[in-house]
Parts: C-alpha cells; structure tokens; sequence
C-alpha cells in the first residue's frame, strides 16, 4: 500500500536539483582600483571599524545611540521587513517538499423508490485518508531557482536592514553635533549681547557727558540689536535640533545627556582602506549584489517553464461503507496519480516572462554597479573635502585670534578717545562673524568624519530586537519548514 508513494518520494528526489539558472560570477568593478589622487595617498589605512562605539567616544552620544537602535521606528520598520522576507523564503522553500494532509469523510445517501426499481435504500461511506496532491515534481529546477531567488532576496533585505542601522547611527550622530553647534552659536550670541549691552551703557554716559556723539550710541544700538536677532534664532534653531533628535531617539532620555556647546565632541579617526575593501564593508553594496544573484535566479524559474510539469497526487488510507469496519484489513485503500503537464501554445507568454527576467537581471545589474560607482564618490569627496577641512580649520582660528586682538585695540583706542565708534563697531563685528564661522567650520569638519564613516560601511552590532536569524546569514530551518 505504501509502495507507490514512497516510490513516488524517491523518484521525485532524484529528479530535483537540477537547475536552469545561468551561472552567477560577481560582475567587474566599475571603479578604479586606487581613490582619485586629489583623495590624498596619506589617508590609505586599516578601513574596518567593527562597531561604532570605535568611532563614536563621547559617552552621553553612546547612550542615545543606543537607545535609537533600541527605539527608533525606521529600524523597527527594516526589522519587521526583515522577518516578512525570512517568513517568505521559508514559504517557497516549503514548496520543494510534498504537502501530506489527513482528510477523513463520510457520506450517506437515500436512494428512492424511483431509482432502484423497488424498495428505497441508504448508502453509506466513511473514508480516512493520509496523502499528498499535487506534488510538483522539480525536475527541471523551477522551484530550486525560486527557493535561491527568495533567499537572496532575504540576504539583499538583511543587508538593507544593516544599512539602516548605519544611517541612523550617523544621523544620530550628525544630529547630536549640530544641536551641540547651534548651542555653541547662542552662547556666543548670548555673550556677544551682554558684552555689547555694555559697551552700549558706557557709551550712552560718554554722551551724556559729551564725550561720544549720538552717531556713537546709535552704532552701539546696531550692535545689540544684531546680538538680540542671533540669540531669537539660535534659540529657535537648538529647539528644533532637540525635537529631530527626539524623533530619531524615539523615545524619552535624559536632557542631562544632550550637549552644551561648551565641550568637545570626540570623535575616533577614520582610516580609509582601498576601493576594494570598501566594496566588501558596505552594506547597501552587498544588498544590491544580492538583488542581482536573486534576478539571475528567476531567469531558471522562467526558463523551466518551458519544460513539461510533472506532478504527483498520492493517498492511503481506508474506504468503507461501514464505520465499524473502517479500519479493518480489507477497507484499506490507496490511490497514485501522476500528471505530466507540456505546454504547447501560450501565444508569447512563456517568452515575454522570460524576456522580463533577464530584463530584470540587467536593470539590476546597472543598478548593482550604480551602487558601487556612488559609494565610491561619496569616499572620494569626502576625502577631498577632509584633506583641505583641517588647514581651513587651523587658519580661521588664527583668523579669530586676529580680530579679537583688533576689536580689544579698537575698543581700548575709543575710550582712551583716539579714535572713533566706527571702528570699534566694524572689528566687533568682524570678530564676532570669525567666531561664528569657527564654530560653523568645526560643524563641517565633523561633519566630513561622520560621512567618511557612513561611506566606508561604519561599523554596527545588531540589537536585542532583530529576530535569532538575523545573526547569521541564512534564516533557521523551523521557519523553513513550519
């Protein structure tokens, strides 16, 4: 009784496996092998940061971190995207192996007068069945293309899901040093008030003393009034700063842990290795790469469709017409039906399908190396732009210190009454404007570090959030099979 089927399982075992996808070489690199020389020869080093607590010192920004990847609702959403992609591949893993079902049944039925010819009768049938239907049998390996297909669309989703890790550990990080920027630009704006509050009260008694003119006090007005405008916006501007972190946070902290604008922000350096480890480290890279080995693998799943469908439905059980004698020897029972399936006219179907996923192949292929050819600029121009950041740095500080070197000159000259309100107006304000561009300098050079860390594949660790499969590279068997 069981013969057929078992059979039926050994056959279908031995004809799987086959496979008519093309066969999958990792495409050239579009890009050059060496950074362009305006990146700078120097910067070439060990480009592998692990985790981002490597590059990320400040302990008051690792706990925000921490708690966004805990809470941030971007990250909930690619995990969640992440877990539907492993719940789909193990349904279309599921596929390769038969559907064995129990059905039990039972029937009764009268018959009248009119159709036996004499007496009504009751017929009655009670069945209890185990089997499989329609087992497709993956000869032509249609559903072992498909299965490869849904597992590197679940590997390009795993990666995905890191690359999201790694953007918002970076917008975290940029958020958190321009809140501690703007903070910066109101201290000094608040300063800059008070000290011009003053200067403007000392200038108003050399007036009323006839000493410095009404030109002189209205000049001194100019100067508050420009002081009292920066510290309206900057409050605006932290206010807004705090609120965007709060929502990349997600959920509530501590303000003790957000930045003054009085203290540094540290930050670990950045070596950046050749194109090639770089290639190997981005996440967005490598989920590309998957989406083209997964567009490769449809084109086997559509060339099988060509070829013949076999298929298999198989049942034992027993059949009787009396439930006392269900399970008794002579009620047992069993069925085997193969079916073969060719397809003959389908007016361009099978064609067009197969037209499609090559299509797809290549549309995934130009955007695999489209991915690779704007990492390797977002390196490029963030080592340029780093190479020049630090002497521009170095030269407005000395900037800064010239201009306030010439507005104490100038102030000490107008109350010794050697010259005029005019210029002490002009070197305030000159250096009142170098010290807002040092603070805004500082911002861009941060800045440069953080999408220098971002375009080398930072470094991330996964979280207590991300299902038990995430871990690896491949979902576990349970799900595959449930």
């Amino acid at each position: 009784m069981k013969r057929p089927i078992i059979a039926a399982l050994v056959a279908a075992g031995l004809a799987s496996g086959c496979s008519m996808a093309p066969d999958y070489e990792t495409p050239p690199s579009p890009v050059d092998e060496l950074w362009p020389i305006s990146a700078g020869e120097s910067d070439l080093g060990n480009s592998a940061i692990e985790d981002w607590r490597q590059f990320v010192l400040d302990p008051r920004l690792q706990v925000l971190i921490e708690r966004s990847l805990e809470n941030n609702r971007d990250l909930r959403i690619a995990i969640q995207t992440l877990r539907r992609a492993e719940a789909l591949y193990g349904v279309q893993r599921s596929e390769k192996f038969p559907n064995i079902d129990l059905g039990a049944q039972g029937s009764n039925q009268r018959l009248g007068e009119a159709v036996t010819g004499g007496a009504s009768t009751v017929q009655r049938q009670y069945s209890v069945d185990l089997g499989m239907t329609g087992y497709e049998i993956d000869f032509w390996g249609r559903l072992a293309s498909l299965e490869e297909q849904a597992l590197q669309n679940y590997l390009a989703t795993e990666e995905a899901r890191r690359n999201t890790h790694i953007a918002l550990v970076s917008q975290v990080i940029t958020a958190y040093l321009t809140l501690a920027a703007d903070r910066a630009l109101l201290n000094l704006a608040r300063e800059t008030l008070e000290t011009q509050s003053a200067s403007l009260s000392l200038t108003q008694q050399s007036f009323d003393n006839g000493v410095a003119t009404g030109l002189d006090v209205a000049q001194a007005q100019v100067t508050v009034a420009i002081a009292q405008v920066d510290v309206a916006n900057f409050t605006n501007r932290v206010a807004a700063d705090i609120n965007a972190l709060a929502v990349l946070v997600g959920t509530g902290y501590d303000p003790i842990l957000l930045p003054d604008g009085s203290r540094e922000i540290a930050l670990g350096p950045v070596e950046v290795g050749m194109p090639s480890a770089m290639l190997m480290q981005r996440p967005d890279i490598r989920s590309a790469e998957h989406s083209l080995m997964a567009a490769n693998a449809n084109i086997g799943a559509a060339r099988a469709t060509f070829f013949p469908n076999i298929s298999l439905t198989a049942t034992a059980g027993f059949l009787s017409g009396d439930l006392d004698d269900l399970f008794s020897g002579d009620a047992r029972s069993w069925n085997f039906t193969p079916s073969l399936t060719m397809p003959i006219f389908h007016w361009g179907e099978l064609r067009g399908n197969l037209e499609v996923a090559k299509a797809d192949r290549e549309i995934a292929l130009a955007q695999y190396e489209q991915t690779i050819q704007l990492a390797f600029q977002e390196v490029a121009d963030a080592l340029a732009a780093r190479r020049n950041l630090y002497d521009q740095f170095l030269a407005q500080q000395q900037l800064v210190a010239a201009y306030r070197d010439s507005y104490e000159l100038s102030d000490l000259r107008f109350r010794q009454g050697v010259d005029n309100f005019f210029s002490v107006l002009d070197s305030q304000r000159n250096y009142y404007q170098a010290e807002q561009d040092l603070i805004s300098l500082r911002l861009t050079q941060q800045a440069n570090l953080v999408a220098l860390f971002k375009a080398m594949g930072g470094g991330w660790v996964s979280t207590t959030e991300t299902t038990a499969s995430t871990e690896g590279d491949e979902p576990d068997e349970g799900a595959q099979t449930q």
